[in-house]
């Protein structure tokens, strides 16, 4: 057998595609690769245009080919952006399944003469156990993106219900803590208040009656008794006391009116002396509530309201509840330096209660806002805030099943969303 007849059986019998094209896209030569799937051998093909055998590919063929005898270089289609090209089927080795073929096609200049393209060969190579492979591993891929995004949102809710539970059980704990502290506490400052009380009611009967000597001894106008008298007030200071034991026992009262005040937040906050649960109005509530603020809000604060109606009435503790609106709305007021508004929003859905308090105050730091519900936590100057609020509007609104964010920018102001679901009397535990 010559050389040409060897090249000629291997050409015929190659796993690959080869067709030769002349300039009018006439069909020169196709192997038995072409010839086995459409049925048609070379004898029969030579001289056919390649376009007319594959109309609905023309264009693209078309335009891949003139390339070549354009421009005397090869040109290629690869199965990412052109899979199907000729519809060819293609078998699985292993599992048999017919799937259409997926093709990387090559187009070469093959007889060159005078830097003129005579002839261009397309070799097509099957790439279906290729193309099978990266988009298996492409889907494979985007499974397993998808698996991550969603990990990544359920870690996102797991850390936030942990961070929920530790603030919940900081609560409790705080909240069993509060109520020892405020029982031991309680009876002491009872009698050290009525005791100053007593003192300031006696210290005031001993200065009039001291003042009572005073004119008694100057009115006998004996100089050695004036004279004693003058050198025992300076000798004890006498001018001074008169003005500074008053306002020693006024503070002190005043300090002991403040610790009274935390223990009753403190009895509040660990749910001693609770009110009754019953059903309300959340409206009537906040407005009773603002009436009580009044005297925060009257002179540099603008209320404003957005009240869905109807509204329904939401089974609650509702002092207690009127206790998380006016330590809010006090807050608020607090907050905002000469001019500003507050707005208060109210709505409802089919499950739940959604009040929004916003303020146009200083705002609230970023590193501050993970802190404001642990108990004494306060951004208050020293001696203007007890740290107790907030912690109890916490627990406030935890203890009807609800929840409470805030959202603050510094210079712009502050919001807090509470969120209170319409619970019924058998989803609380009420006492009997």
């Amino acid at each position: 057998m010559t050389t040409l007849a060897v090249l000629e059986n291997l050409t015929a019998k190659l796993p690959l595609g080869v067709c030769v094209l002349n300039e009018q896209l006439e069909i020169e030569y196709w192997n038995d690769f072409f010839a086995d799937r459409l049925n048609i051998s070379c004898d029969q093909v030579k001289g056919q245009n390649l376009l007319t055998l594959f109309p609905n590919e023309a264009k693209y063929l078309k335009k891949k080919i003139n390339s070549v005898f354009v421009l005397n270089n090869a040109s290629f289609s690869y199965w990412e952006h052109r899979p199907h090209v000729f519809l060819f089927s293609s078998s699985r080795p292993i599992t048999g399944e017919e799937t259409l073929m997926y093709q990387n096609i090559e187009f070469i200049p093959l007889h060159v003469s005078n830097n003129v393209v005579k002839t261009v060969c397309m070799i097509v190579q099957d790439v279906t156990e290729l193309a099978s492979y990266y988009q298996g591993k492409k889907q494979l891929s985007e499974e397993l993106a998808q698996e991550h995004s969603a990990l990544l949102a359920l870690n996102t809710k797991l850390e936030a219900a942990q961070n929920q539970l530790l603030q919940a059980d900081k609560m409790a704990a705080i909240g069993q803590l509060a109520a020892g502290v405020a029982h031991e506490i309680n009876n002491p400052i009872g009698f050290i208040h009525s005791n100053l009380q007593s003192l300031q009611d006696y210290s005031s009967k001993l200065l009039n009656l001291i003042s009572f000597y005073e004119k008694v001894v100057n009115k006998t106008q004996n100089k050695t008794f004036i004279a004693l008298q003058q050198e025992m007030q300076e000798r004890s200071q006498y001018s001074f006391l008169r003005e500074d034991m008053p306002e020693l026992i006024n503070e002190s009262i005043t300090g002991i009116d403040r610790v009274t005040d935390i223990i009753k937040n403190l009895k509040v906050f660990s749910h001693v002396d609770s009110s009754e649960w019953q059903h309300a109005n959340i409206i009537e509530g906040i407005e009773n509530t603002l009436k009580i603020a009044n005297s925060q809000l009257k002179y540099n604060v603008e209320v404003h309201r957005e009240f869905q109606q109807p509204l329904p009435a939401l089974f609650c503790q509702p002092m207690q509840l009127n206790q998380v609106f006016l330590n809010l709305i006090v807050n608020s007021a607090q907050a905002i330096d000469g001019k500003g508004h507050i707005y208060i929003k109210v709505s409802a859905s089919s499950t739940a209660l959604v009040i929004e308090i916003k303020d146009t105050g200083c705002g609230i730091s970023e590193s501050a806002q993970r802190k404001i519900f642990e108990p004494f936590y306060t951004t208050k100057p020293v001696g203007q805030g007890t740290g107790l609020g907030l912690s109890l509007s916490y627990s406030i609104v935890q203890k009807h099943k609800g929840s409470i964010v805030v959202s603050s920018e510094l210079d712009v102001g502050t919001t807090f969303i509470i969120t209170l679901p319409l619970l019924t009397p058998s989803d609380v535990e009420t006492p009997s």
